[in-house]
């Protein structure tokens, strides 16, 4: 197996290639990993696989690689075994010393047979992960086709939009009685008579039949299924601790979210949670009014400081944009902030076990300078204080 080179002048690639970008020599790389994981698991399933060759976002990415070999006078990467053998390796160990921050050096691209965290990211930066993307997009959809179904006024739509949200974030796993509850809660329905909230779980979920009652074991920090009382959960940045056991009793059946919304929605919906629930507080009532998901998720949390004199006026208002990811120079590349909501201060609030990371915030800033503007980095404990402060300063 090899990605053929042969008769393609180095000018011709040269053309193609920005040597200095190594970010999108990475992330093409992701996006062809994904792709090739995902035909593997077909084949493993009995599909035929009709593509035959390997992807292009591999190929693309190989063609670049072995150029950026060439460029630097190394030698080159000749075939896709090799290069599938380093994807498993740091990439600071690769044969060519790639412009990337020092942190995404010491990451690789799989963790056994499966993506890393790392690759994960690239592959969505470069829309390579097309299972994992339709998924998370059907999910997404569904949200707000249910939200919207169920509110007959914008408000309504956005507390049932911020209810459900919330609720994949606390729920990785459920029960078909919870689902039940769920729709006596939101009642509206399709043309079918299938009710939408019931589309959404089975977006976000994969249902298994089951017999009497079910014990499950979650991490007591993240909620995450665990498989013994003592395993880490692998979630990031989670503290993780001894399991709590959850016993559910279904009618037939029990609902386990899909990788991908554990990755794109459960697991990155904690940090915005600990935001939430860290100013939905007495000590803050009256004084600060938070709105999860303001504008049906234009960004994560909306932060209104309110008049000591007339407690429904806003004197003052922050827009959270909160994202936990692995590599700061992709999330700095990918993010942007909707042009359409306004506030008086923009934030792009970091998980803690990101912003401990040295250089991690400064290479945050450095990829979004010049391209995103008047957005402030920080992280979510400064986050919590600065609020309550400007609480206290308004409010005497």
């Amino acid at each position: 197996m090899s990605s053929d080179l042969t008769g393609v002048a180095p000018s011709a690639l040269a053309g193609a290639v920005d040597p200095d970008d190594d970010y999108l020599t990475v992330a093409l790389l992701c996006a062809g990993l994904a792709e090739i994981l995902r035909r593997r698991e077909r084949a493993a399933a009995g599909e035929k696989n009709a593509e035959g060759i390997l992807p292009s976002s591999w190929r693309s990415g190989f063609a670049r690689l072995w150029w950026r070999c060439f460029a630097d006078g190394v030698p080159a990467v000749e075939d896709d075994l090799r290069l599938l053998g380093l994807c498993a390796e740091p990439m600071v160990t690769w044969p060519v010393a790639l412009a990337l921050s020092e942190i995404d050096l010491q990451q690789t691209l799989l963790v056994g047979e499966r993506l890393s965290e790392f690759a994960e990211q690239g592959a969505r930066l470069s829309r390579g992960d097309v299972e994992a993307e339709w998924v998370e997009n059907r999910v997404h959809e569904a949200l707000r086709s249910t939200a919207s179904a169920n509110g007959s006024t914008p408000q309504e739509v956005e507390a049932a939009y911020a209810y459900l949200r919330r609720y994949l974030i606390d729920h990785a796993v459920i029960a078909d009685r919870s689902v039940q509850t769920l729709e006596r809660r939101f009642r509206a329905h399709d043309a079918a008579g299938r009710t939408y909230v019931r589309r959404l779980v089975e977006a976000a979920y994969r249902s298994r039949t089951v017999v009497g009652v079910q014990r499950f074991l979650l991490c007591p920090a993240c909620r995450n299924p665990v498989e013994d009382a003592a395993c880490d959960c692998g979630t990031p940045g989670c503290p993780g601790g001894s399991a709590v056991e959850l016993l559910l009793e279904p009618l037939a059946a029990v609902y386990e979210q899909h990788r991908a919304t554990r990755l794109y929605v459960h697991d990155p919906g904690l940090v915005e949670a600990r935001i939430m629930d860290a100013l939905s507080t007495e000590k803050l009532a009256g004084r600060v009014r938070i709105t999860p998901y303001p504008g049906v998720d234009q960004v994560d949390v909306l932060i209104e400081f309110l008049s000591p004199d007339a407690g429904s006026v806003v004197v003052e208002s922050w827009g959270v944009d909160a994202k936990d990811q692995v590599s700061a120079r992709l999330l700095g590349r990918g993010f942007v902030w909707p042009k359409e909501f306004r506030c008086d201060r923009r934030l792009l609030a970091l998980p803690m076990h990101r912003a401990k990371q040295p250089g991690y915030i400064d290479d945050l800033k450095a990829e979004m300078d010049g391209r995103v503007a008047g957005v402030q980095v920080i992280d979510e404990n400064r986050l919590i204080k600065q609020v309550k402060r400007r609480a206290g300063e308004l409010h005497g």
